[in-house]
């Protein structure tokens, strides 16, 4: 499958494993799969520049999503 960046266009192959970001990251105990189809970007560093030009929504998305933390010690209480 073959997308294009969503800051500067360039043709990508998510389904590479070494393309395509937001890449799998792992934790210590489990690999967090990302799936080709959520990969928007062919470099980390066009990814950056994305979130950092579209900041305010972003954060705006990130808000808006709730808190979804299960850890106690990070949980506001009130």
């Amino acid at each position: 499958m073959r997308k294009y960046c969503l800051n500067c266009g360039k043709k990508f192959y998510p389904n590479n494993a070494w393309t395509g970001y937001p890449q799998t990251e792992y934790d210590w105990r489990t690999r967090l799969e990302v799936p080709a189809e959520h990969k928007h970007f062919h470099s980390l560093s066009c990814m950056k520049k994305w979130l950092a030009k579209n900041s305010e929504a972003f954060h705006l998305l990130l808000t808006n999503m709730g808190n979804n933390d299960t850890n106690n010690e990070t949980i506001e209480r009130t």
